[in-house]
């Protein structure tokens, strides 16, 4: 009996010796700050707006950088090809959550990875494959649906307005744009002339501007695409020594010296993402969060470019501007 207790006292004291031991190591895992990963085909440059919404956005909801988040970002710099390997340097990070920007960076995500819950920026997600429906993705992969082809189309509208009657429009998109045969299909009910370029890479952007002088076309629309996004200076530059309008996707395009854009605020969007990052770090299912969308759209006319390139805005447009660039 006294072998016993010994041995039970032996063996509690080394139990409480391991456990006291260890309680400074189990505290600083129970501190450790939950990593975020963000995957982007921009560059660090033309992405560095949205950056800085999103950590807003993080830090309106409590979470602070270095306390008790770590963001871990992976810049493609326009090289597709290379998201994949982006994606499982990500991975290997052990990320709590990650965010995707676009179709191309979204679905490498999800395929580097096997339970990471993914929030996402994208056009369409059923179309992606990244859910089921918008009300209950029933997946790992949530966040915010932007009107990609209703949008393209409200853009050709107000470009066409900008326009002598029966012009011809370039529509610049990505390969395999799903928003192309919508917005032809509402050129021809404009009366517009519609011709289409494509470009995956900076060269490409370029061929798409020789067409465009080469078949005398009165402007451009610029679809929606991260890609084209993330290249919209050398678009504005290009533009700009062309003397054509291009119509932008997004209103920081026309802030970045474009001619008009059209679209919800990023920085919107970028908080939206914050808030579910935020949700599912506190435990929420990303298959439980209904795909939103966005709350706030702008339409911004730049006056400064316009002058530049011999471009008279009609009154009627002005009026319709949430912003102009004098």
């Amino acid at each position: 009996m006294r072998r016993r207790a010994w041995l039970l006292a032996t063996g509690s004291a080394t139990t409480l010796h391991a456990l006291v031991g260890a309680a400074p190591a189990l505290a600083q895992m129970a501190s450790e700050p939950r990593r975020i990963g963000m995957l982007t085909v921009a560059d660090k440059a033309s992405f560095a707006g949205q950056l800085q919404a999103f950590r807003d956005g993080l830090r309106a909801r409590g979470h602070i950088e270095g306390r008790d988040i770590v963001i871990d970002i992976r810049y493609a710099d326009a090289r597709q090809p290379g998201l994949a390997q982006l994606a499982a340097d990500l991975a290997a990070q052990r990320p709590s959550v990650i965010v995707g920007f676009g179709p191309a960076a979204t679905q490498a995500a999800h395929a580097a990875t096997a339970d990471v819950p993914i929030v996402a920026l994208l056009r369409d997600f059923v179309a992606a494959g990244m859910a089921t429906e918008l009300g209950r993705p029933a997946g790992r992969v949530t966040g915010v649906s932007f009107f990609g082809a209703t949008l393209n189309a409200k853009r050709l509208e107000l470009l066409a307005e900008l326009l002598p009657k029966g012009s011809a429009v370039l529509n610049l998109a990505e390969p395999n744009s799903l928003d192309l045969p919508s917005v032809e299909a509402a050129g021809r009910a404009l009366g517009v002339t519609m011709h289409a370029a494509y470009a995956a890479t900076p060269q490409q952007i370029d061929t798409a501007f020789a067409t465009a002088r080469g078949l005398r076309v009165a402007g451009i629309n610029q679809l929606a695409s991260p890609f084209l996004h993330a290249h919209r200076l050398r678009i504005i530059e290009l533009a700009a020594m062309a003397r054509l309008p291009v119509m932008y996707q997004w209103p920081d395009s026309a802030r970045d010296g474009g001619l008009m854009a059209y679209g919800p605020s990023l920085t919107a969007i970028d908080v939206q993402l914050a808030n579910y990052v935020s949700r599912i770090l506190g435990g929420a299912k990303p298959g439980d969060l209904p795909i939103e969308q966005p709350s706030r759209f702008e339409f911004v006319i730049n006056l400064k470019t316009a002058k530049a390139i011999g471009i008279t805005i009609p009154q009627s447009l002005l009026l319709r501007a949430d912003e102009v660039i004098q």
